[in-house]
């Protein structure tokens, strides 16, 4: 079903893996996420359930959770056959291109600073980077530990790309610093 948005998807998926599951908990899922392209805001998530529901791609179950009423969700047969779908073969070309990274954007312009602000700004981005790898190493040990070795795979994929652009900074201040 390609008329689902990546976010859509990924909620579905969730849905699927985590069910069943609230509205709350996925939320808190995108929310932990390193990742900040996607909002985990309950005004980004909470709607995409009530359209997975309007199309019949996931059901709802209210439930008493504590001392609040809540809805509990799970997939849908044509939900499950939705998400196969979106996860392909095949799989859309746009999805091996390289991402939006605005970072590299920006030292694309690099030159227009001096020298010693163009270091600053390396400087600040390898701590930045080193800051997040913490941040994305723990992630990956959480995910180990939950032996779901899909989730474990993604975490990696991204410490991965996290480890490859430090490196990338370090030898474009090394070829300034000269």
């Amino acid at each position: 079903m390609s008329d689902l948005s990546e976010l859509e998807a990924c909620v579905l998926g969730l849905i699927w893996s985590e069910a069943p599951c609230t509205p709350y908990r996925v939320q808190q899922i995108v929310k932990s996420s390193p990742s900040p392209h996607w909002s985990g805001s309950a005004g980004a998530i909470y709607p995409i359930f009530d359209r997975l529901e309007e199309r019949g791609l996931v059901e709802s179950e209210s439930r008493i959770q504590g001392k609040r009423p809540s809805r509990v969700f799970r997939v849908l047969p044509a939900g499950s056959k939705a998400l196969r779908a979106w996860l392909g073969p095949p799989l859309p070309e746009w999805t091996a291109e390289i991402p939006i990274d605005p970072l590299r954007t920006r030292l694309r312009f690099l030159g227009a600073l001096s020298a010693t602000s163009q270091i600053a700004v390396l400087r600040e981005a390898k701590e930045q980077l080193r800051e997040r790898l913490v941040e994305i190493r723990e992630d990956c040990e959480q995910l180990a530990a939950q032996k779901d070795p899909y989730a474990h795979a993604m975490a990696r994929g991204a410490l991965y790309v996290m480890e490859a652009r430090l490196q990338w900074i370090i030898e474009i201040e090394e070829s300034i610093a000269g």
